[in-house]
């Protein structure tokens, strides 16, 4: 009812994934947040050692990444988030990745873009 009053502190990268129009959702093994975020401001392409997990098998808990892109994956970002009894518990920014590290996240879900 009192939407409007709340304040929106959205940085810049946010607002901007959020407006593209298709997400696409994977799954990993728990991995503490802080961990995840270290890892990645490292090397982007430390996300290609942590191991997937099938959301139907370990629903109480898991490491969700969303990625949002445009239709020829000019722009990709992806946010990782800590879910608990399918509940979120925590998240992390967002990081801008390319298509080939896309596709090779999505290869270990057996998908191909």
């Amino acid at each position: 009812m009192f939407g409007f009053l709340k304040k929106t502190n959205k940085s810049e990268a946010e607002k901007r994934a959020e407006s593209l129009p298709f997400t696409k959702k994977v799954q990993f093994d728990p991995i503490p947040l802080e961990r995840v975020e270290e890892e990645l401001v490292g090397d982007l392409r430390a996300v290609l050692k942590y191991s997937p997990v099938n959301y139907y098998a370990t629903k109480n808990s898991y490491l969700l990444c969303v990625f949002y892109y445009n239709e020829d994956y000019s722009e990709i970002y992806m946010r990782f988030e800590s879910h608990v009894d399918d509940k979120m518990k925590g998240k992390i920014g967002f990081f801008s990745i390319d298509r080939e590290l896309l596709r090779d996240i999505l290869r270990k879900f057996g998908q191909n873009i």
